[in-house]
């Protein structure tokens, strides 16, 4: 089947697209010089000691790195204002009108030991949204489970049972049980392209906590039959459904701050952006012949099966050539998200092993100069963490070892103004972008919410600098695990409201908390001018246990829904609590027709 481009306006061209990395290049590069060379006076009175000159060094990175984030959200944030396309540059969104033709469309939703509840509810707000076009006879729905019990499988069945019987012949459900997970997620997705992807032209990857909206899916398919060069089209999924303050807050960061970070992203990275691993859709053919993915050499958890596939992926396909976009434009797109604290450090976990995986694969052949740019970021974002905790470190041990070397940590270089441009500088680049986009939320809020969504919008942003020092801890434990020879493992993720209790959350957090306790009375005693400096950094550690109980309350009613959720963009919002057993239901499983086709490995 060949594609059929029939509108121009849905085409996806990024003009000038060498100019705009030049750009974004000399942007971040001119901003860390500043904040190093600024850093570099404060450190020069006297000389800088061979330990200042590894804070020196650590601080580059970090805060380049910093830079990189600030300058993706500002110019997503400007291209927003300007209502321009990202990639195109041009007004956004492309017309209606004489929109490019469909084309047959799998659905394909991975499971693995999944609450079926769940599973059904995010089906049934997708197909409910899907049924009332004409367009729906181009999709089919495969449910694709690699869980391991039994009973768990008959569960899934009885799922699938009760969808087909609800809807009847209009869903073109099918279900299918692998006998072992081989690959993981990869593996399973490998599988149904193998046995069934000839049958379509498209698949649209979701989680099993994803749904969307047939506006999305039909855009998603015109957009890739405009765009024959594109082998995967990326929307924005949104983190939406979770009523516990951790959710209701990272939903609202998320809704607020997401757009204009996707955006920023297309605007440099063009037909080179990554994949999330859903809510995407992807071109089979191309996906079959260039995204096998073979293991990497070496045992887990820095070798095996790679955990954060989709980066690689797109990777696989910008190396032959095919385009990998991402389109804030297009709405309706969302996911959930676990419920507290201690659920959502599992699935961390599981990215931070993913995503220094992607370290090894810097050497490799092949690959564009942007992929290997977002290996690196991504290994960056678990990597900064320890880099941050040496940084201080190695200013403290400073100045406790010898005071007259370590005076930049406490009011050294304050008359000549160099502390305040130093924390100057570096809260805007930190923080700018995030209260801009606070204020543009509230902004384009209905009247009557908008005070809400601005004392929302800054709740959430406090929250994550609370939240940052803990993880940055987490995460240099993460890596230490590792490095020890710990995977993370492939656990199903919770996304279900579950209550920690007050022995759970101190058993969980109270090694931190002590930490944070003995740090905090040694600088006391032995260098009394560096605790204020560092007390933002060590709240979060010492209210870790608070944080983790508190996660998981229910938030309370003031707090604000998220944009897409106020303005009733969220298809069937409020999945029940519970699904009531109910008696088996005999069910035929018909699958279509196998047509196999290879899906050949590639080196990484």
């Amino acid at each position: 089947m060949q594609d059929n481009p029939s509108d121009s306006d849905w085409r996806l061209t990024a003009p000038a697209l060498a100019w705009r990395r030049l750009l974004m290049a000399v942007l971040v590069a001119a901003t860390a010089v500043a904040g190093v060379t600024t850093f570099a006076r404060l450190l020069a009175p006297g000389g800088i000691a061979p330990m200042e000159w590894m804070v020196l060094g650590l601080f580059a990175v970090t805060f380049t790195t910093s830079c990189m984030a600030f300058w993706t959200m500002t110019m997503g944030i400007l291209l927003q204002l300007n209502g321009r396309h990202p990639v195109t540059l041009g007004l956004a969104p492309p017309p209606a009108t004489q929109a490019p033709t469909m084309a047959p469309t799998a659905i394909v939703m991975p499971a693995y030991n999944e609450d079926m509840a769940g599973v059904a509810h995010c089906l049934t707000a997708t197909w409910q949204s899907l049924r009332a076009h004409d367009e729906r006879q181009y999709f089919d729905f495969f449910l694709l489970s690699d869980s391991t019990a039994p009973a768990q499988r008959e569960r899934e069945r009885t799922a699938v049972a009760r969808l087909r019987q609800r809807f009847g012949p209009g869903l073109r459900l099918y279900y299918r049980a692998r006998p072992s997970n081989t690959g993981r997620k990869p593996g399973n997705i490998r599988d149904f392209c193998q046995r069934w992807g000839g049958h379509y032209r498209y698949m649209i990857v979701l989680d099993a906590d994803s749904r969307m909206t047939a506006e999305a899916l039909i855009t998603l398919v015109r957009r890739m039959q405009a765009n024959p060069q594109a082998g995967i089209i990326q929307t924005v999924p949104l983190p939406v459904g979770q009523r516990t303050v951790l959710g209701r807050l990272q939903q609202l960061a998320a809704g607020i701050h997401a757009r204009n970070i996707a955006t920023g992203l297309a605007f440099w990275q063009g037909n080179s952006t990554n994949y999330w691993g859903h809510n995407a859709i992807i071109r089979i053919d191309d996906f079959q012949r260039y995204c096998g993915l073979s293991p990497l050499p070496g045992r887990p958890p820095l070798g095996g099966d790679i955990m954060s596939h989709d980066f690689v992926e797109a990777g696989l396909m910008r190396r032959h050539g095919r385009g990998v976009y991402v389109l804030p434009e297009i709405g309706g797109s969302f996911e959930g998200m676990p419920g507290n604290f201690l659920d959502d450090l599992k699935r961390e976990r599981r990215w931070c092993q993913g995503n220094l995986q992607h370290l090894r694969l810097l050497g490799g052949r092949g690959w564009r100069p942007v992929t290997r740019i977002n290996f690196l970021l991504g290994g960056l974002a678990y990597v900064n963490a320890p880099l941050w905790i040496l940084m201080i470190a190695f200013g403290v041990g400073d100045a406790v070892a010898s005071p007259d070397s370590g005076r930049w940590l406490t009011a050294a270089g304050a008359g000549e103004g160099v502390v305040p441009t130093l924390v100057g500088l570096s809260l805007a680049v930190i923080l700018g972008p995030q209260l801009i986009g606070v204020f543009m939320a509230a902004a384009t809020a209905k009247p009557k919410r908008r005070l809400a969504m601005l004392r929302g919008g800054l709740l959430a942003l406090g929250f994550g600098i609370l939240r940052g020092p803990v993880m940055m801890v987490l995460y240099t434990v993460f890596i230490l695990r590792m490095l020890a020879g710990q995977p993370a493992g492939w656990d199903t993720g919770i996304r279900v409201h579950r209550r920690i209790s007050t022995s759970q959350a101190w058993q969980a957090g109270w090694p931190m908390t002590v930490a944070g306790l003995a740090i905090a009375t040694a600088l006391a005693l032995a260098e009394p001018g560096l605790l204020p400096w560092l007390l933002p950094a060590l709240a979060g550690p010492l209210l870790y246990p608070v944080l983790i109980f508190a996660s998981s309350a229910i938030a309370p009613a003031w707090l604000p829904a998220t944009p897409a959720e106020q303005r009733g963009l969220v298809p069937i919002n409020h999945r029940p609590v519970a699904q009531q057993p109910a008696a088996k239901t005999p069910v035929a499983d018909p699958m279509p027709l196998e047509c196999h086709r290879p899906m050949p490995l590639q080196p990484l």
